[in-house]
């Protein structure tokens, strides 16, 4: 198979993860930041932190994280030592909706490749994004 059809078939399989599409549905950086606030310590859980980890600037960061506020999935507040710091907590409503991840499915269509396909599966993802990091 020709290396631009495999690019491809990963392009919309990624994009195939993500099936909501609209104004109001949770697109896949939001789904991303509602990850990391679900794993991140207390001190992690800023605007800054949710940059580093998107690798993106303080801006789009922001942008996402006040996206999911308006959404009331997560709560900003100033931080009572430091009003300096704005500290991000999912909501009940948040934490709620990462149970419907849209990862699950993919997960899902993972775990039920063999042993050996999910080995090599894994070993050449890590290279990809190796080389493409690298870039």
């Amino acid at each position: 198979m020709d290396a631009s059809v495999v690019a491809r078939l990963l392009e919309q399989t990624a994009r195939a993860v993500y099936e909501a599409r609209g104004p109001k549905a949770i697109h896949a950086g939001q789904w991303a930041v509602l990850r990391y606030l679900a794993r991140a310590g207390r001190q992690a859980r800023t605007v800054g932190g949710v940059a580093t980890y998107l690798g993106v600037t303080h801006a789009p960061a922001s942008r996402a994280v006040a996206s999911l506020a308006r959404k009331d999935l997560v709560t900003v507040k100033a931080d009572a030592e430091d009003r300096r710091i704005r500290r991000i907590d999912l909501t009940a409503a948040g934490k709620a909706l990462l149970d419907h991840d849209p990862v699950h499915r993919l997960t899902a269509a993972i775990e039920a490749l063999s042993a050996d396909k999910q080995k090599d599966f894994a070993t050449t993802l890590e290279m990809l994004y190796g080389r493409l990091a690298k870039a």
